[in-house]
């Protein structure tokens, strides 16, 4: 399979700190660590990972969107968090820049990993009418917004590093890949044997998708999905 190349975008960044929680919380520099950590992950799995910035600074969204269009990205994601004068409001949305099919997969692959793991409120997968400049790239793109900054409890039970891990996921899904969480090495001699446990196949993705949650509510929270190809 040849290598992807991910444009991963932090919003905000520098003077722009976007929305900022009672404790402090920036959002420019919590979606910078998630964007960091999905980097991580979609590497140690064989992607290309280009990072709209590493760092605390500032860009405008027409510099995010030349950066993205003058390089040969295949992915485009962008790292937001939202916020509400209502600090009960709580859920995940996904933006989907240019409508096509596509998008949507990938919207829906992130929305439903993030879903797995966390008990929120589904804001929808939906077409991005908030930044059209966004609409401007050239790649498939999502834009995903994490839980409110503004809701103390929904931020007790979603990190930094949890979200980045979860989109990388669900980025690598969308490639037919799973998710390693180490580099894969030959195991040694003196090592036990472990036995891996196979529940079943779907036709239908969102069938599959339906145990994995299930599974994860028992308890299993590794469980995964896997392509199958074959009976």
């Amino acid at each position: 399979m040849p290598v992807a190349v991910w444009i991963l975008d932090a919003a905000h960044g520098g003077k722009d700190f976007g929305a900022i929680s009672k404790d402090g919380i920036k959002e420019s520099e919590f979606v910078l660590e998630a964007a960091l950590e999905a980097k991580k992950h979609l590497e140690r799995n064989s992607e290309k990972v280009i990072l709209i910035r590493d760092e605390d600074k500032t860009l405008s969204k027409e510099e995010r969107i030349d950066i993205a269009n003058n390089t040969d990205a295949d992915y485009f994601i962008s790292f937001h968090m939202s916020f509400s004068k209502d600090e009960s409001k709580r859920g995940v949305k996904v933006l989907v820049v240019n409508e096509n099919e596509e998008n949507y997969r990938l919207g829906r692959l992130v929305r439903d990993e993030i879903f797995s793991d966390l008990r929120t409120n589904d804001l929808g997968v939906i077409k991005n009418n908030e930044y059209k400049i966004y609409n401007n790239l050239k790649s498939i793109g999502i834009i995903v917004y994490g839980e409110y900054l503004s809701n103390k409890e929904a931020m007790n039970e979603f990190d930094a590093k949890s979200y980045g891990m979860m989109v990388a996921k669900a980025a690598l899904a969308f490639r037919d890949k799973v998710l390693l969480l180490s580099p894969v090495t030959e195991p040694k001699k003196t090592q036990k044997r472990y036995w891996r446990l196979c529940i079943g196949y779907y036709s239908d993705y969102d069938e599959a998708v339906k145990a994995m949650i299930k599974e994860h509510k028992n308890g299993v929270k590794n469980a995964h999905i896997i392509p199958y190809e074959g009976r």
